[in-house]
């Protein structure tokens, strides 16, 4: 008797926006493919805002690939000041150097990676409208819960 086994391989696209030319958001990288379509799309800059899983693994062979693992639960619970700060001081510089893209990312780019978006586009310079708008019209699955936190950290940390 004739056994036949097939393997299939699912591997779903990337899901992410870019948010401003240099900025992009969206959920999880998953594999080395993932990483190339990244740096094909230009990104030199990564952060991971996810407590349960950090990409390091899958980084190893883009040696070009500047990373912040930044990672929290997304609980629904406030994110404190200095959560922020971190993302917001590896993108800045990052962004001060042209050519450079920065992707924010968590699990599904609902939460976590949109809000440092947020935090990151306020810390530009951007007003709280401006941000919340081209994050909602670029990646309409924002939800952003931890936008009023990123508000109270751009305050503290004297961006506004």
């Amino acid at each position: 008797m004739l056994a036949l086994f097939v393997l299939i391989t699912v591997h779903t696209v990337m899901n992410y926006n870019f948010i401003t030319n240099r900025v992009a958001t969206g959920g999880r990288i998953e594999t080395v493919q993932d990483v190339q379509t990244l740096v094909d799309a230009g990104i030199t800059h990564i952060i991971d805002c996810r407590a349960e899983f950090d990409d390091a693994p899958l980084l190893v062979n883009f040696p070009t690939i500047k990373y912040l693992w930044n990672g929290v639960n997304d609980d629904g619970k406030p994110k404190p000041v200095d959560w922020f700060q971190r993302s917001i001081e590896f993108a800045l510089p990052a962004l001060a150097a042209p050519g450079n893209k920065v992707y924010v990312h968590c699990a599904e780019g609902v939460n976590r990676g949109p809000s440092t978006t947020y935090a990151i586009l306020r810390a530009q310079g951007l007003q709280f409208w401006a941000a919340e708008l081209m994050i909602r019209f670029h990646r309409p699955i924002a939800l952003m819960i931890y936008r009023h936190d990123a508000d109270a950290a751009i305050v503290a940390l004297k961006y506004e």
